[in-house]
């Protein structure tokens, strides 16, 4: 089953029947990763399966896979990273229900018991992308810069007390 990402979905609803649902989402439609991405041209690639596990809870296998082009926090070039993400979701009512869940799958709240899946999508991205996107040391221009600016900046603790000592004489 194919599916407009932006349209409301009730995963439990969709566990009932085992509902599979992918598509393709072009990343400039994700508004939430606008910020973090360097161009947000290309497309993504989802699947979602929807099931109920033994002890009746509702869960999602979720899939993702799309090449990101990312600042490299060094050098602030552009840095491409390929993204598989598969993640087990498990869906719960009140966060009182997270403990009860089993350690595989992470939890997933909803509001009113729907969602989209353009919203589980960000939500799985945002999650994967890392906190501090580095090119390779050798591969990344901006650690000279950063070597000849630690070295520039080296701490000397005590420099301050030497023009103490000869302001007190």
């Amino acid at each position: 089953m194919t599916s407009d990402p932006s349209r409301s979905i009730n995963p439990v609803l969709l566990a009932k029947t085992k509902e599979r649902i992918e598509g393709e989402v072009k990343l400039a439609s994700l508004a939430r990763l606008k910020g973090i991405l360097l161009e947000n041209e290309g497309e993504l690639k989802y699947s979602f399966a929807f099931e109920i596990d033994e002890s009746g809870i509702c869960v999602v296998n979720s899939d993702i896979q799309t090449r990101l082009i990312l600042e490299c926090q060094r050098c602030f070039k552009p840095i491409e990273i390929e993204l598989q993400k598969s993640s087990i979701l498990g869906v719960v009512n009140e966060k009182d229900e997270f403990d009860t869940l089993a350690k595989e799958y992470e939890p997933l709240q909803l509001e009113g018991g729907v969602t989209t899946l353009q919203e589980l999508i960000e939500d799985e991205l945002l999650l994967s992308v890392p906190l501090s996107i580095l090119h390779p040391v050798n591969e990344c221009s901006g650690v000279e810069d950063l070597n000849r600016i630690n070295a520039e900046a080296k701490l000397q603790p005590f420099a301050g007390l030497a023009s103490l000592l000869k302001n007190k004489d």
